[in-house]
């Protein structure tokens, strides 16, 4: 039996305090977007299942159109935001920047809302970088800034003969003993740290640890630390990658991919998880300030 006041399971509900700190978050990041020359894009919930960049995903949720042909429900807004700016909208728009306010969907009845930005351009991503600080301490947040590049990460893998898989697990006491080096990375966390390892780090990885401190330099932010082994939770990231958080909180996840093979860079705000934050540590007081 199914109560009437009952809703899914993953689904979200605001009202009262809760809507009108959703909307006015969205009012702010609107506002930064549009005087930093950003166009709006709303993308259909529904896509063609062969679209998405790996359609056996068993989060994505699936349905049938009227012709028959299997389709599903938005489930990465990047993906489909890429696609269509590349495949339609660059016939009649030179546009390269794009902002998008909208939810994603996974199975069986997740709703998670989102703020995002995308840029056809990745000699932009230290400008979006900046953009992230600049929205997140418009919301009244100081997260730390973790900084990060897959690169380094990948080149360590090739080096180690140990797969992706193995650094996930952070399981890398076995090869320290062959791979020295493993620790000056592991022990990285300030910009200092970062530059003095590029000065003993092995040849084949200077290139990228220049390239993670570059690409960072453009943003000052008191809070930002560098992990070089981090891996991203998202798989087309492929270079610089950034995310925002408090405790176990992320908040918000960009950096440079490619995509239907434009390379972009762009990222995304957790915006349940923002609001989830904020009504826990200001809640009406937000409001007012």
């Amino acid at each position: 039996m199914v109560f009437e006041h009952e809703i899914p399971q993953g689904t979200k509900l605001y009202f009262g305090t809760s809507a009108k700190m959703k909307r006015r978050l969205e009012n702010i990041a609107c506002e930064i977007f549009y005087q930093n020359d950003f166009e709006e894009i709303l993308t259909p919930s529904f896509m063609y299942l062969e679209h998405q960049k790996n359609f056996s995903n068993r989060d994505i949720i699936r349905l049938s159109s009227k012709n028959n042909h299997q389709i599903s429900l938005r489930y990465d807004t990047t993906i489909d935001a890429i696609r269509i700016i590349t495949k339609r909208l660059l016939r009649s728009t030179c546009q390269k920047k794009w902002f998008y306010i909208q939810p994603v969907f996974s199975y069986p009845t997740n709703e998670i809302y989102q703020i995002g930005a995308e840029c056809l351009d990745i000699d932009e991503i230290p400008k979006m970088l900046c953009l992230s600080v600049e929205i997140m301490k418009q919301f009244g947040m100081n997260p730390i800034l973790q900084v990060s590049n897959v690169k380094i990460l990948k080149l360590c893998s090739q080096e180690t003969g140990k797969d992706l898989e193995f650094f996930r697990k952070m399981q890398i006491e076995d090869i320290l003993k062959k791979a020295p080096y493993m620790s000056d990375l592991i022990k990285i966390q300030t910009r200092d740290d970062l530059a003095n390892s590029i000065l003993k780090a092995p040849e084949f990885l200077k290139n990228e640890l220049k390239a993670l401190l570059e690409g960072s330099s453009y943003c000052r932010y008191e809070k930002m630390i560098f992990s070089p082994l981090e891996l991203p939770p998202v798989d087309y990231y492929n270079d610089l990658v950034f995310r925002m958080f408090e405790g176990n909180h992320t908040f918000l996840l960009g950096g440079k991919y490619t995509i239907e093979g434009v390379e972009s860079c762009g990222f995304g705000i957790y915006t349940d998880d923002v609001i989830e934050y904020l009504m826990k540590i200001k809640g009406m007081k937000w409001l007012i300030s």
